[in-house]
């Protein structure tokens, strides 16, 4: 695996070959993310028990990362420039539209997620999901790309792969939070039309009391960690893979097992939060069904690593030496 560092304009010029539309993108989203942290600094307004501009801040640096992230991708299929650029081209689309959502119920002080309140908010809303839905489709159709591409670095082309999986699934848990539930559908079946569809927890309201910084329930389900840890995997997997291949001694055998362990490991992580919160149990507060559920996540990625030999190839045989010639 290279360890070759790029300059600044040398990781643009790369990243702008691969696909011009989410490099900005990528850009833009940075630029959002320090705009935001302003506003948190000077607007003091709260909106649903935190602060109004928290939630702009949070996907702003969510999709900088996750684009910067996908950029990295798609340095392994240099050969697919044109779909590429294709790729690039939609999900910039999607987190445009998302963000400019997002940005702008934010600065008419209302929210962006699960608001029906208006036929303005309603349509804001469900534009949101149409092109969430997009860019998960577009996502899969890559991650089936790269699954199907021969990658030389067998580490490194396992997490890749495992982490594009994982995020999908991740993405794909979010869809939980746009259903109505709870009194929500009470409201449906007497025919009224409901002022929010959907929510971040189970189990209660959002709103409530909320962890430091991200607001996950501390008294109902939320499904927003496992929409979080399940995002991240993008990130978490190839690091480990990177951090694996900067060892002395390297075994190819044992870091394949270690990375397919960990991503065992992550998913069923990301599932088991997921069940925590459809379950309408905290993040904090686990039962004896929360825990067995952990233990077993263990247990399989145990069973994975198990799986594998740990032993490095034996090296080949080289020929006897020809017999040295008479002088």
């Amino acid at each position: 695996m290279s360890t070759t560092t790029y300059a600044p304009r040398d990781v643009w010029n790369r990243a702008w070959a691969l696909s011009p539309a989410l490099t900005v993108k990528t850009v833009l989203m940075f630029a959002g993310a320090v705009s935001t942290a302003l506003l948190l600094a000077v607007d003091e307004r709260q909106l649903v028990g935190e602060p109004l501009w928290l939630k702009p801040f949070k996907f702003y640096v969510s999709l900088t990362i996750f684009e910067a992230t996908l950029l990295y991708f798609f340095s392994f299929l240099p050969e697919r420039r044109r779909f590429l650029r294709r790729v690039g081209v939609v999900i910039a689309a999607c987190g445009y539209l998302e963000m400019v959502a997002i940005t702008l119920q934010a600065a008419r002080g209302v929210r962006s997620h699960f608001n029906t309140a208006t036929p303005f908010d309603q349509a804001v809303f469900s534009s949101m999901g149409i092109a969430i839905t997009v860019m998960w489709v577009t996502v899969l159709v890559f991650a089936l790309v790269l699954l199907r591409s021969k990658l030389e670095d067998r580490v490194l082309a396992s997490t890749l792969r495992m982490g594009l999986l994982v995020t999908l699934v991740g993405m794909g848990l979010g869809f939980f939070m746009t259903t109505p539930h709870g009194e929500q559908l009470e409201t449906l079946a007497s025919g009224e039309r409901p002022l929010e569809v959907g929510a971040h927890t189970f189990g209660g309201r959002d709103g409530g009391p909320g962890l430091p910084l991200v607001g996950w329930s501390r008294t109902a389900g939320d499904m927003r960690p496992a929409h979080f840890v399940g995002m991240h995997a993008l990130q978490v997997l190839p690091l480990l893979a990177l951090g694996l291949a900067r060892r002395k001694q390297r075994s190819e055998s044992r870091e394949l097992a270690w990375v397919r362990a960990a991503g065992v490991g992550y998913l069923g992580l990301t599932l088991v939060l997921g069940l925590q919160a459809l379950r309408g149990q905290s993040i904090v507060s686990w039962d004896a069904t929360g825990l067995a559920s952990l233990g077993a996540v263990v247990g399989a990625s145990l069973l994975t690593l198990a799986a594998h030999p740990l032993r490095p190839r034996a090296p080949e045989s080289l020929p006897p030496p020809a017999p040295a010639g008479l002088g």
